[in-house]
């Protein structure tokens, strides 16, 4: 009879090993945010936030006819630091 070897199982990854948003608290409640929201919340002008909601790197989505962002998609979009002078969609 063979001896059965001790073979190490592959451990299972951590949330924050498979993706960047476990270091963001992560709750069940899944909020969506309109533009008009974003300009009530930071008071920058409808003009700004639209053309922030136009980027095709910033992680807004559709719902009906109307664009809206995920809260802890803002919160990574926002938690990184950009140029204007280095970005040719806000020039």
């Amino acid at each position: 009879m063979a001896r059965r070897q001790n073979i190490p199982r592959p451990r299972e990854r951590t949330w924050d090993e498979v993706s960047d948003l476990g270091k963001i608290y992560v709750s069940s409640e899944v909020i969506l945010y309109s533009i008009e929201d974003i300009v009530n919340m930071t008071r920058w002008s409808y003009t700004t936030v639209q053309k922030l909601f136009n980027d095709p790197r910033f992680p807004s989505i559709d719902y009906g006819k109307r664009k809206v962002v995920e809260n802890h998609a803002l919160m990574q979009f926002l938690s990184v630091r950009r140029e204007k002078a280095k970005d040719t969609l806000w020039r």
